[in-house]
């Protein structure tokens, strides 16, 4: 019985049904372009918290509940407290107020309101009131004469792609509502910032996209100059692209800041492989085969080292889906999806067209590529490390002093950093910072009982924030139900059921709000706390839930870290120790492909790996002299190098293995398939770099300076393939045939 070769079989496919599946992929890329419309952005907790996880739905309800989500209004005036200025802030909050998705507009006009009973006032009996209120509450409202700030309550209940609505709403009030001369209003805030960084993002992946295309297309020009239609890779993984990102709409992946980075990535990768499908492709019809023999013969030849290619590459993204962080989990999942995506598109779409172009075209003749320059300098730095395998024990010893040095590289997760730092809505949020001169932050304690007013809960919360104030130098104050209610007992926190209730029924219940939800089963503690860097933010959290550990809540009682401070506990987290676990585990799995496919050879499989590994440490060391930090995308960067970056390699042990088949010895063999496979493995390189270099072009920072280490990577790990890898495998190999008594 006839064994069918898997190659053999899909050739004849392609060979028999290249019409159908070019009108195939025309439909599906229709669909494709349908689907990518429900694409989104997002930049909110879901980014960094799974949504069906405890953790984002306590998050989400303390949002909900206790944090309103507001936009706020600077209003800039020679003096603030004019009759004329609050007038003119009374007319816009009424404007704003009409939307029935605003809860309430706040600000110094309404505060000044509810002291005069409503009347209007002027500038001294403005000032007057002020001086009667908490400091607190002035420094916010009112900063300074020439400054102050409106609040735009927004429901609770409402979606995230409702919000943009709402801010050009905003927008549009202020422009309508006129302000006295020499005043100005402003939109500002977190939220409105965060919104118009997703709209910039938008316009930098665009931008990004144009750059990738440029610069594959030079690549190209230059590097396939050999073939005929040396272009058509590209518009072949631009179809890829479109299809990975109508699956991205189909499957409700968002668009952040970390998968923006697909795509420039995928037109790199996948012009990779378009170029090795058509250059044998190529070869194959210049050899005198019908456009029909020539496939078949294309995708028996080149499709195993393809494959194998790609199967090395996803085995080194799959440790990025071990990422507690939904953005960098997305990354990796989209980062395979298109990889297949491109491959599949390169091996039927690409060769379909081919097949179709050479029909038409007659005899195709296609120029070898020559020697050059680049082969001759190749040839002789491997075979002066070859020589001299020395080089390989400094290597391990650089790459054991970047994994030293990578604790001691900082980790950042604002997002607000990541944006362009010129965008106006960064600029004016910078500024109100400054305006309002806040040295604290916030950090939150949920706690949850059938009733957070019981003695024990109350009790528990009283003996933590005495703690935590006694014990904690940079906790400065605590505020919850119970220094709400002891403010309106003489000093003194209730302990006893009657005792409780006796107080709360003397406080307001928009007072009590701020503090319980409605069903009395969760309450929050607000400690203000120094407004420290990334680092000890870090060690504060970690302290403050040892101490919520040591000092545990009664039976019937829990409490956790919630809001920004447990989402910053567990990301910081995950950048600091999964980046580490995140590569071991990428040069673990493609050490177990590379043994399955190799059959247990273990030279093969080691020596790539050890190769590109070595690439990973030095890695640290160029982040270091960058002055980088590590970003929920540049985690990933351990397993992309490994992912990608070991193909150099392993093109160039198989071609050294090929050579030493035919009787060279070791270091001849080496020699000679560094001469012939240096140029492919350059060009194939560039194409990868210049997808990568896209990146760079970016204009947000966690993308440009991604782009700018993974170049840096990849060129290391192309290095690597010739200075680091020819050594280590000739010695390896050389001493392996001895142990087993083979000739070498």
């Amino acid at each position: 019985m006839r064994t069918v070769n898997l190659g053999d079989a899909l050739g004849r496919f392609i060979k028999n049904h290249y019409v159908f599946i070019i009108i195939m992929a025309v439909l599906l890329l229709f669909l494709a372009m349908v689907s990518a419309q429900k694409i989104y952005m997002a930049t909110g907790t879901e980014t960094f918290v799974f949504k069906d996880s405890q953790i984002y739905k306590d998050i989400e309800y303390y949002t909900e509940n206790f944090q309103a989500t507001n936009f706020l209004i600077l209003i800039t005036s020679d003096n603030v407290f004019s009759p004329d200025v609050l007038q003119a802030m009374e007319l816009l909050g009424s404007q704003i107020k009409v939307n029935p998705k605003v809860y309430n507009v706040t600000g110094l006009h309404t505060v000044l309101g509810r002291y005069s009973a409503g009347s209007m006032v002027n500038s001294a009996q403005a000032e007057r009131i002020l001086a009667l209120l908490p400091p607190d509450m002035t420094g916010f409202l009112a900063p300074s004469k020439h400054h102050t700030i409106m609040s735009v309550l927004l429901r609770g209940d409402l979606e995230e792609t409702e919000k943009p609505a709402i801010l050009a709403d905003v927008k549009n009030a202020i422009r309508w509502v006129p302000m006295p001369a020499g005043t100005s209003a402003q939109v500002t805030g977190e939220t409105a910032m965060m919104l118009e960084i997703q709209q910039e993002m938008m316009h930098s992946m665009m931008l990004m996209l144009a750059s990738a295309v440029i610069m594959m297309i030079i690549a190209l020009w230059f590097t396939f100059s050999h073939s005929k239609w040396r272009l058509l890779p590209l518009p072949i993984v631009l179809v890829g692209v479109i299809f990975t990102g109508g699956i991205m709409g189909l499957t409700g992946v968002p668009l952040t800041m970390v998968s923006m980075a697909v795509f420039p990535i995928l037109i790199g990768l996948g012009v990779e492989y378009a170029i090795q499908f058509q250059n044998r492709m190529m070869e194959e019809l210049a050899s005198g085969k019908a456009p029909g023999d020539a496939v078949v013969a294309t995708v028996k030849n080149i499709g195993p080292p393809v494959t194998y290619s790609v199967m090395t590459c996803l085995l080194g993204f799959l440790s990025i889906l071990a990422s507690p962080v939904p953005m960098i989990f997305d990354f990796g999942l989209m980062c395979m999806i298109g990889v297949t995506v491109c491959f599949l598109s390169a091996l039927f779409l690409l060769l379909s067209i081919l097949v179709l172009l050479s029909s038409r075209a007659g005899r195709v003749q296609h120029r070898t590529e020559q020697h050059g320059i680049i082969e001759k300098v190749i040839e002789r730095v491997a075979e002066t490390t070859t020589r001299h395998p020395v080089v390989v024990v400094f290597a391990f010893i650089a790459m054991i002093a970047g994994y030293a040095l990578d604790p001691t590289i900082g980790v950042e997760i604002d997002q607000s950093s990541f944006a362009p730092q010129d965008m106006p809505s960064v600029v004016l949020f910078r500024s109100l910072t400054n305006i309002v001169d806040i040295k604290t932050t916030d950090m939150i304690i949920q706690v949850k009982a059938h009733d957070v007013t019981a003695p024990d809960a109350v009790r528990w919360m009283d003996n933590f924030s005495s703690y935590e104030l006694t014990n904690n130098p940079d906790v400065l104050a605590v505020s919850s139900i119970n220094t709400l209610m002891a403010s309106h007992n003489d000093g003194t926190v209730p302990y006893t059921a009657p005792e409780i209730r006796n107080v709360l029924g003397q406080i307001p219940w928009d007072e009590q709000r701020r503090y319980i939800d409605d069903y009395r089963t969760t309450s929050i503690i607000t400690m203000t706390i120094n407004d420290l860097p990334t680092d000890q933010q870090m060690s504060m959290l970690r302290r403050v839930e040892k101490d919520l550990a040591f000092l545990s809540p009664p039976a019937g009682v829990s409490a956790t870290l919630s809001g920004q401070s447990r989402v910053m506990l567990m990301t910081l987290g995950s950048l600091t120790s999964d980046r580490l676990q995140m590569t071991l585990i990428s040069g673990f799995m493609v050490l177990i492909g590379l043994f399955i496919v190799y059959r247990g050879d273990w030279v093969r499989s080691v020596v790539p790996v050890i190769a590109v590994v070595i690439v990973t440490g030095l890695s640290c060391i160029v982040m270091i002299l960058l002055h980088m930090k590590y970003t929920p995308l540049s985690v990933t960067l351990g397993a992309l190098t490994i992912g990608i970056g070991i193909d150099f390699s392993i093109l160039h042990m198989e071609r050294y293995y090929e050579e030493k088949a035919k009787g060279y010895p070791p270091m001849d063999a080496m020699r000679i398939a560094t001469a012939k496979i240096g140029n492919a493995i350059f060009s194939s390189a560039s194409t990868v770099i210049a997808g990568f270099g896209a990146l760079v072009m970016s204009n947000f920072s966690i993308l440009s300076n991604f782009g700018l280490v993974t170049i840096i990577d990849f060129i290391l790990a192309l290095c690597s393939a010739f200075v680091i890898m020819p050594p280590l495998l000739v010695t390896l190999d050389t001493w392996w045939s001895k142990v087993r008594g083979v000739k070498v």
